[in-house]
This record gives structure tokens, sequence and C-alpha cells, in this order.
């Protein structure tokens, strides 16, 4: 009798582990998306989770995991292990037709693009005598943007040399910066006549706009690294001043180009399209110094013998630097190439050395007899 009982046991435990290997994963779906697409350095946001079992039957265990860089920093570390990748396991109980949702807070600590992947799910039968498992096609992407730092000292220097104010030199009059109403003459157009002026006066009167300079900015980012010692916090403070830069200056409408000696090398004349905030933010949060970085000198050298000499910058362009490597040879580069123009050149240095490297840079100044009173050297200290 008791023979029989067994054979009976083991009988149904082989029949339903059978139909448990054949039929758990069926109608078992998983997805993974973040709270938001976008998000700044030091910011937080939420990986949302979702595991939905659309069949009748239960899974009484069902362990799902997945993988990502491990910059993201998650609040909740619980089933967590980090190594080159940061891999996260949690394990469910899923009844038959139901939805789980899970909100995961994260930390975006350092600018990149972050994709969580390659979900798999496992699953265990009775006793944990066997194992099953499955990967599922899901993707959660977020672009973390270079973070939002101070450059309220290099605005104020880009305004007094771009020359915001409006100047008496007529360059085109700005159709939003109404003057004043004066008589015709012969030499106005049409479309300035002021007709109910015209019929108040009796005599046809015309209105009158100031004349606006335009506003461009070409800015040059250097993000090498390459000697003995690396400063890979200075090089991310200067992608950081870049990128908050342009948006600053787009914000006040001033036409941005943009140039990196990262690993794409395309060069972006000055324009004032808000898109192209997004493709800059985009670059800097992408860029990857294993991927190669082109010697600044020479991104330089090609910007102006070649690019800009096909297609000049007008004379009125100003000329961002951002360098943490400037040295006599670096200096005599940009002033080779950039004679007459206004230039600012913007160095990083860790906190308390900001003293000690003014004085070098002064001298690069000093000795620079054909651009005197055109470049300004700007010297900003950074945590360590």
């Amino acid at each position: 009798m008791i023979i029989v009982f067994l054979l009976g046991v083991f009988t149904v435990g082989t029949l339903w582990e059978l139909f448990y290997r054949l039929q758990w994963e069926r109608d078992i779906f998983v997805r993974l998306w973040f709270d938001t697409d976008v998000v700044y350095a030091g910011q937080e946001t939420k990986l949302y989770e979702r595991i939905e079992n659309r069949k009748r039957m239960p899974v009484p265990i069902l362990e799902v995991g997945f993988h990502t860089r491990k910059e993201l920093n998650f609040i909740d570390v619980e089933n967590t292990n980090i190594s080159d990748y940061l891999y996260k396991r949690d394990v469910f109980v899923v009844l038959g037709r139901q939805k789980i949702t899970r909100e995961i807070p994260v930390k975006c600590t350092k600018r990149g693009k972050y994709t969580a992947s390659d979900a798999d799910i496992t699953t265990y039968t009775l006793l944990y005598r066997k194992r099953y498992s499955k990967k599922i096609q899901t993707t959660a992407e977020i672009y973390v943007y270079a973070k939002m730092t101070d450059v309220s000292q290099i605005i104020t220097m880009c305004e007094r040399m771009l020359g915001i104010q409006q100047c008496a030199r007529r360059l085109y009059e700005d159709p939003f910066a109404f003057r004043t109403i004066r008589g015709y003459t012969t030499d106005d157009p049409m479309k300035t006549i002021n007709w109910k002026a015209s019929a108040k006066t009796g005599t046809l009167m015309v209105n009158t706009f100031d004349s606006v300079q335009s506003q461009k900015a070409m800015i040059f980012l250097d993000v090498e690294d390459t000697g003995i010692l690396k400063y890979e916090e200075l090089v991310e403070e200067s992608i950081a001043l870049a990128a908050s830069v342009i948006r600053k200056l787009l914000n006040q409408n001033t036409e941005v180009g943009f140039v990196y000696n990262g690993n794409n090398g395309q060069i972006f004349e000055p324009s004032n399209n808000k898109r192209n905030s997004i493709l800059f933010e985009r670059l800097l949060a992408e860029f990857d110094k294993e991927d190669g970085v082109e010697p600044f000198g020479q991104l330089i050298q090609r910007s102006f013998d070649d690019t800009f000499l096909k297609r000049p910058l007008s004379e009125d362009t100003l000329l961002l630097f951002i360098t943490k490597n400037l040295d006599c040879t670096l200096y005599n580069c940009i002033s080779q190439y950039t004679e007459g123009r206004p230039v600012l050149i913007v160095v990083p240095v860790y906190r308390g050395e900001r003293e000690a490297r003014e004085r070098v840079v002064k001298n690069f100044i000093d000795k620079d007899t054909k651009n005197k009173g055109n470049v300004y050297i700007l010297v900003k200290e950074v945590e360590r």
C-alpha cells in the first residue's frame, strides 16, 4: 500500500514537472522603463520593472534579473551585485493573471547613456529539484547629461565680449526692437509705413527700429587626458562647463557652434537652432575616452585650416576654448589661428592651485604681442 502511494506521488510529481517545464514561461512578460528619458548628472529618477503573467497557472517562484552600468546608483541595494556591471535580481510570487510593477529609485551619478537590458527570468520546480531559465527582450534607456555647474562668471565675460547690448553700428534691424516713428522718405520701404499714425497726422509716417549686433560663439572643448597622471575630475568639469555654457548662450538666442576632440570630431558651425542643444548634450553624454581622443592642437589646426577656411567665421564671433592642458605650445597655437578675434580661454584647475596657475598663464598673454586686449584667460577652481 505504501509502495503504491509513493509510486502515485512520484508519478504525479513527474507529470507536474513535465507540465510545468512546458508551460511556466508561456504568456509571461517583463518590461523595464525609466520614468524619464533625460536627467542631469546628480539627479534622481525611477526605473520601473513590470512582470505580467497572462495565463491562469501561477508561477510560485519567479526570479527576474537584469544588468546595467555600475554608475547608476540604485538607492535600494537589496539583491544587487556590483562588478564590471551592476546586476539586480528580485524574486516574485506571481499568481495567475497577475501584474506586478516595482518602482526602483535610481541616482544618476555620472553622465552617460545607460541601458537596462538583458532581462532573464528563472523558476524552480518543487523542492528546487530543477531550474529553468529564459531571456526576455526588453530595453530601458536614459541619457544622463553633464551636470549643471555654475558658469555665471564665464557668461558675464562672454556677454561683455559679445556686446549683447544694442550697438550703434547698423548691422541689421531687429523688428522687435521698436524705437520711434518718423516722417516717410523715398528711401523707406512701403512695409515700414505706419498707416494709423499716417492717418492721424495726414502725412506718411514710418516705424524705425534699433540695430542690433548678431551674437555668435564658437566653443572648443578639450577632453584630452593622456599624461602619466590622470585628471578625470578636470575633464568632467570641462565637459560640464561646455554643456552649461551652451545651455545659457542658446537661451539668450546666441548662435553657438561647437567642436570637441572626442571620437566624433564633427564641427558644428554657429547656429541658434535650439535642437542643436540636444545634439550637443547627447554627444557629451556619450563621450568615452576609451574610444580615442584627437590632440587639441591638431583639432584647432584642422578646424581653421579646413572648415573655417572654406566657410570663415564672422569677425565678431567669440572663440571660447575650454582646456585643462593650456601650456605655451597650445597657447601659441590658439593665438596663431585667432589673431585679432575675441578669445576667452577657460582653464579648470583643482582648488588651491588657482593663484599659481594664474601666474603662469599671465606670462602667455604678456608675451603675446599680436593679440593684446583680445585674449582673456579665466582659471576656474574644481573640487577634487
